[in-house]
């Protein structure tokens, strides 16, 4: 298979690799909100979290929260240089189930792990199966703690770190298997939230989020990967830095229902390969660069809460604008238990 080709039957894969590393982290690192209970002037109040804005808010010393989404990813357009929106050639969608999986240390410390599995087609092909996705682990200090008021907000700061436990090179005859990105990366964040009450008793719970991924170490590349790269190519890649921010706000209709949006803006810095093809009369120089991305997304969501340990929050991110990126579109169902 030459460059080319590698590159065309890779680019779905590459697509929703890169897709599903940026919605993975807002997952991994803050969609999920343990589900939150307070007395309210009229009636209780409870949230699961909006979609995308991560909760500065840590669970209680000995508490546990699970809370697993089933997601569907998927991308007909694109946007190019000049924030233009376009038609792809190819349509891709992924199927993506995410697990994260929280436990209040203290009531300031809280530590993370999510896991997930992901499916890929794209013209007719699929991957060989669910393949396990990167894993990441966290943890959260509490550094404001909200007085009982809430007049003071919630502050927290975060740390990440992502495994490639993803397939992402080596993947033969079918580039759609590779569900990882082969990176090992630290992700650093500041979280706040607030809540704003209304004369009528219900309340508004406002968060606001900032992540920095540091870039990673360069990446080895064999064979076909989620790079474009084809049969016989070794070589490596370097990946740049990202960078985050979403609001999301949460309005409590009454004790069971509330609606939720969230915002968010994220850049990819532009990334690098470099490396040969054996072609087995020579080694050909390879090399490419992705250019720096950008995407507007916006979630909107309704949440259902059964208690203050049981809710469930359905919704859908799609992207508003962009810049050497995917148009995507990815809604998304997620059930909150606390124990």
């Amino acid at each position: 298979m030459d460059y080319q080709g590698a590159q065309a039957m890779t680019r779905s894969s590459r697509t929703l690799g890169q897709l599903t590393f940026l919605l993975v982290p807002a997952f991994c690192c803050g969609t999920v909100a343990a589900t939150d209970s307070s007395d309210a002037t009229t009636s209780a109040v409870n949230f699961t979290g909006p979609l995308l804005t991560p909760n500065p808010q840590n669970l209680p010393a000995g508490t546990w929260l699970v809370e697993p989404y089933l997601i569907h990813n998927s991308s007909s357009d694109a946007y190019n240089d000049q924030w233009d929106r376009y038609a792809k050639d190819e349509g891709t969608g992924q199927w993506l189930t995410i697990v994260p999986v929280f436990y209040g240390v203290t009531d300031r410390l809280q530590l993370q792990l999510t896991a997930g599995l992901a499916r890929s087609d794209s013209a007719g092909s699929h991957t060989s199966g669910f393949g396990l996705t990167d894993t990441t682990i966290s943890a959260q200090y509490m550094l404001i703690a909200p007085d009982k008021s809430r007049d003071i907000p919630a502050v927290s700061v975060r740390y990440s770190h992502q495994f490639p436990t993803g397939p992402y090179d080596h993947l033969g005859s079918n580039p759609l298997n590779g569900t990882g990105n082969g990176a090992s990366t630290d992700t650093f964040s500041v979280l706040a939230q607030q809540y704003i009450w209304f004369p009528n008793g219900r309340p508004l719970r406002v968060r606001a989020a900032v992540s920095y991924t540091l870039p990673p170490n360069q990446v080895a590349i064999n064979g076909v990967s989620v790079y474009g790269t084809p049969q016989d190519f070794r070589g490596q890649i370097r990946l740049g830095s990202s960078f985050g921010v979403s609001v999301g706000a949460e309005y409590s209709i009454d004790p069971q229902w509330v609606l939720a949006l969230d915002v968010a803006y994220n850049r990819v810095y532009a990334s690098q390969l470099q490396g040969v093809q054996d072609t087995g009369t020579a080694l050909v120089p390879l090399e490419s660069r992705n250019p720096t991305s950008k995407v507007v997304s916006l979630a909107p969501a309704i949440e259902y809460n059964f208690n203050d340990r049981i809710g469930v929050i359905g919704g859908v991110q799609f992207s508003a604008a962009g810049r050497n990126s995917d148009a995507f579109i990815t809604p998304q169902v997620a059930v909150n238990m606390v124990f």
